[in-house]
């Protein structure tokens, strides 16, 4: 079992971040649900074509995959999305 000195408690950093705004938390949750959104719109237009369904409505679901994605990418262009990303 480890100890810990007085000296090293004294030198021990804070485990608390700041609590990120409002506005980080919208701007993180637009960048990321607009990447999902895009691929189960890409997936769902893959299995109506797959399943033999209407290529009306797997169009409809490849070109909303194909604006959210790009809409994805102007979010990450413009930084909207975590540091680690």
């Amino acid at each position: 079992m480890a100890t810990t000195t007085v000296a090293e408690a004294r030198n021990a950093e804070p485990l608390l971040e700041p609590a990120p705004t409002l506005v980080a938390q919208v701007r993180k949750f637009l960048w990321a649900a607009s990447g999902m959104f895009s691929t189960s719109s890409l997936s769902l237009a893959f299995l109506d074509y797959f399943t033999g369904g209407s290529s009306q409505q797997a169009a409809t679901h490849f070109l909303a995959a194909v604006v959210a994605a790009a809409l994805f990418g102007v979010a990450t262009f413009l930084k909207l999305g975590p540091d680690e990303a």
